[in-house]
Order: C-alpha cells, then structure tokens, then sequence
C-alpha cells in the first residue's frame, strides 16, 4: 500500500505506540480491517502495530483522508480486547513469571526481579495488562512496548540521577547534525530525597481449631466421642502465621491429610466498605449480594479481609475455598480410673512474615524533603523496597522538562539517556528521554523528544 505520511509516538507511563498512517489508495484503505497486523518501516525502522481505527473524511471536491489509526500489538492485553482474568498467586512466584503468566508470554524484563510471597498477588476482574503494571509500579517501574511489538518492563529511571554526567549516553544530539530546534518548560515539582518503604505488616495472625462438624468430613458429622475412640481435628492458619506444635493433655495425635473445602457465610457490612471471614479463604468462589450491591469483592493478603468496590449498608452471602491442616486425636480407654473425662489440644503458632516485611528508610542527601509514605504489599523484600525508594527520590529530584525536536533518531526509546550540544542553551547537558514522536511525511523523517533534564541555575 501507498502511504502518505505516518507518526508514531510512545511516552513514559504509556503502554504501547500509537500513531496514523494516511493513505493514499482507496482500494487499500477498505481492505483493512481493525485489529489486522502492520508492519510500518517509518525512517528504517520496523515497528509492528495493530489497526486501531479508521477514518475517511472529505472535504469538498478535494481528495478524500483516507487515515488508519495504529496501536501496538500489546492493545490486546489491555481493555477492551483483553479478558478481565481473576487469579490468586497462592505460592510464592517471582514478580517476572507472574507478569508472564498473565500475558502469557515473555516480557523484556529490564527491572528487579523478586520473589513475592503466597497470598499477596491477587487479582480480579483485571485484564492482564493491569496484573504487568500492578508488579511493575510496585518496584518503581514502567511498562512499556518495543517497536518490534514485545512488553518491556523497565525501572522508570534505568540511570540514577546523579549518575547522568558519568554514564555512557545512549544518543549524543549536535547542533550540527541533529538538532532543529528547542523549547524549555517551568518547573513545578516537589522535591523528595527521603522517603519511608514498608512493605506488608500484618497486625495479627489467624490461628483456630474445631472438630470437624461436617457431615462428609473425617468425623461424618459426629460431635461427641467415646473413650478409647478418635477425633479428628480441624486447624485454620493464615498465610501470615504458621504452626509450631500441637500438644494433648492425653491420648496421642497423629496429622492427616489437608482437607479443602467449601463454606458459605453472610458477611455483614455497617456503613463501611470491608469485612471479616471467620476463617482464612483460599478463594473466593461466589458472592450474592441481598440487597444492595456493593460491588465486586476482593480477599486481601491475610485470606480473612474482604473489601467491596463501595461502601453502604449490605448483606453478601459468600461462598469460599477453605485449606485447612488435620489431625487425629487418639484418646485413652480411661483416665485415672474415669471412662468420661476432658481432652485439652494446644496449638502454638507464630504470627509475622518471615521474608523481612518491615520499613526502610530511603535518603539521599541531607534527607530534608521527605516524601509520602510507601506501603505495598508486595515489597517483600529490602532490595526491592530499596529499587522503589530510589526510583521515588529519582523522580524528585530538582527536573525541568525539554522538548526537542531533531532529524530522524532511530532506536530511540523512553528512559534512554541522551547528551545534547546546543550552543543556543548555553553548555551541553544530559537527560533522560520521557518521550518519542516520529513524524514521515513524504521523504522527511523528523523525531521530537521530551527530555527530563537536571534545572539549571542562574
């Protein structure tokens, strides 16, 4: 096909390349369909995009715009394409294989990967694009698309600040070959060199034991035992607490398999918008509001909080999956001479993470500007606490933006590091590239640039 002119622009925080073609055959035109591959060489460089839209407008009895909206091919993880997933990470899963899972299929990983606990990954009703930025925003990332149409994910700041003037730039743009022109902006900005990271601290820990009361459960439904018989016992813990022992005051006990299974409760909501399980869920597997409708339900980290999309006065009936750990209790024939007699079951547990969830301190400098507090369940490590905290004070620091404009750049990309001689501006200086804009028409090529840069002082 015949293609008048194309732009194509990515910005830091935007997902995908967008842009438009104008063609100029009609035939063309109608043979394409939204959501038809494309491979678009604007100035050497392929990009691999998806149709988006289309539209024909005419103006008088001049030629028809005949103009095709691109998007990239990851458009089909986000809404509207994308089907909104529910899931729970119960084991522990690093933040990469999590991201992949939910796309299914592999990412340019450029940040920290880290281990994130059973139980603090859960999503509903997200498309999978929203599980890559949950993780990713977690350790100060950014989530991105190659031209060559791959998910990248990326720290928002790959190069320190500080470390701007001793680094290897990635593109050195010269008034003599490159630049066209330049335009500086106010700065309104917030400075931040401290901030405090924490990542999940649980107030407590869940800790329960019953006799198995169901009636398919090990006990078939009984709830008195005789001397000299068994009982089988039922020990609910959350993922934040483990089990240390259980102990009897006689007899012997011996463990079981885990038992899974099902339980439905009403869960009362007074004005407010969370509430309480009687004991930890794996999942989540209906919700019947009756009455008012709160909206979806979400199970927090601990397996017991559940939290509606509104607040208000409501009754939900939920059904959810329970794991529970089981033990046999063997009791004696007698006990000092009585047929009849108690049985006493001690169980000792732990309550609190045991990957290093408390809080750090992130400075640079004299730490005078400190910024909000960090909270995230799944920093759940000091490194990558330490990954955010950097990429919180990176992103306040003292930083004005650029905008540039320059002949054709190739491979240029947000979060790339570039040094500009401009005699106009005074010195030469480096910043970090925020965002791309390539602009074709007819045989000339032009990129414009938004640059973050370190202020100046006068």
């Amino acid at each position: 096909m015949s293609v008048i002119s194309a732009s194509l622009a990515i910005a830091e925080g935007d997902y995908a390349w967008t842009g438009t073609m104008e063609l100029a055959d009609p035939a063309s035109f109608q043979r394409i369909q939204i959501d038809d591959p494309v491979t678009l060489e604007l100035g050497g460089e392929i990009f691999q995009m998806l149709v988006d839209n289309k539209t024909l407008s005419r103006d008088g009895v001049s030629r028809p715009r005949l103009v095709v909206s691109l998007i990239s091919p990851t458009a089909c993880f986000a809404t509207p394409r994308a089907t909104p997933m529910e899931r729970i990470w119960n084991s522990p899963v690093s933040a990469r294989a999590a991201a992949e899972e939910a796309v299914e299929e592999s990412i340019q990983w450029d940040l920290l990967d880290w281990t994130i606990p059973g139980g603090r990954l859960a999503v509903y009703d997200a498309a999978p694009l929203d599980v890559v930025r949950t993780i990713a925003e977690a350790a100060g990332g950014v989530v991105e698309t190659t031209p060559g149409g791959e998910l990248r994910v990326r720290h928002r700041f790959p190069v320190s600040v500080p470390q701007w003037v001793s680094t290897t730039p990635d593109h050195i743009l010269t008034d003599a070959t490159d630049n066209l022109s330049c335009r500086e902006s106010h700065r309104a900005r917030y400075r931040v060199n401290r901030v405090m990271v924490r990542g999940w601290l649980p107030s407590s820990g869940h800790l329960s034991a019953e006799v198995d009361r169901r009636v398919d459960g090990l006990n078939q439904g009984r709830t008195t035992f005789h001397s000299g018989g068994s009982a089988h016992l039922l020990l609910n813990h959350g993922p934040e607490t483990t089990i240390q022992a259980v102990s009897a005051s006689t007899g012997s006990l011996l463990p079981n398999a885990d038992q899974s299974y099902t339980i439905s409760e009403d869960l009362m909501f007074d004005g407010s918008n969370s509430a309480t399980l009687s004991q930890p869920a794996q999942s989540i597997q209906s919700v019947i509001w009756l009455g008012n409708d709160l909206g979806a339900l979400t199970l927090a980290a601990d397996g017991i909080t559940v939290t509606a999309a509104n607040s208000g006065v409501a009754i939900v009936r939920v059904t959810f999956t329970v794991r529970s750990r089981s033990w046999n209790l063997s009791a004696p024939e007698s006990v000092a001479g009585l047929d009849s007699f108690p049985v006493q079951v001690r169980i000792t547990g732990q309550s609190g993470d045991q990957v290093g969830d408390g809080e750090i301190v992130c400075q640079r400098g004299d730490g005078a500007h400190p910024g909000e507090d960090i909270s995230d369940p799944l920093l759940a490590t000091t490194e990558v606490k330490l990954t955010r905290g950097r990429a919180e004070i990176d992103a306040g620091e003292d930083l004005q933006e650029v905008a540039l404009t320059c002949v054709h750049r190739p491979e240029i990309m947000p979060g790339q590091i570039i040094e500009v001689h401009d005699a106009l501006m005074g010195r030469s200086w480096r910043g970090k590239v925020t965002g791309v804009h390539h602009e074709a028409v007819g045989p000339r090529t032009i990129t414009s640039l938004e640059v973050a840069r370190v202020a100046t002082r006068s």
